[in-house]
């Protein structure tokens, strides 16, 4: 069962494994970078059942860890459990700066997946999106996905 989660998630990331453009959208407190592939940028065609006028679209997120340092105390390292980079593929309603986290995989520093997940559902309500909080690494990474996709729409 574990391998057939890794293969689903992997897949739902395999956007991001062809075509790759990261780029840097912002730094948390914690130390952790987030960037977005803007390959993976596009429009979904997965529609929300109470909301069908609302264009959604997909993108690719990586949020890479910070190292390690001395100054962390035993706990707080094992917290991290030596995850070194997460690839995470959203859904995103620009309209509200919400978002969905349709699959997430993490990786270690050797590039071995430690962990990953996929949605099961095959369908949606605005009640499953997450509005992000003004002025957060969250706001940020969505409002640059919508504004990268909106400037690749009138190209």
């Amino acid at each position: 069962m574990k391998r057939l989660s890794i293969l689903l998630a992997g897949s739902a990331l395999a956007i991001s494994a062809q075509a790759v453009n990261w780029v840097e959208v912002s730094e948390s407190s914690s130390g952790s970078i987030f960037s977005i592939d803007l390959d993976s940028i596009e429009s979904s065609d997965i529609s929300i059942i109470d909301e069908k006028d609302v264009e959604n679209i997909t993108v690719s997120i990586l949020r890479t860890y910070p190292k390690d340092k001395d100054t962390k105390s035993d706990d707080q390292k094992e917290e991290k459990s030596n995850i070194d980079h997460s690839e995470q593929q959203l859904l995103i309603s620009c309209k509200d700066a919400s978002y969905y986290r349709r699959a997430f995989v993490n990786y270690d520093a050797e590039g071995k997946v430690t962990k990953s997940w996929q949605s099961e559902k095959p369908i949606l309500t605005t009640k499953d999106f997450k509005v992000t909080t003004p002025k957060t690494v969250g706001r940020t990474v969505i409002e640059q996905s919508c504004k990268d996709y909106e400037q690749d729409e009138e190209q």
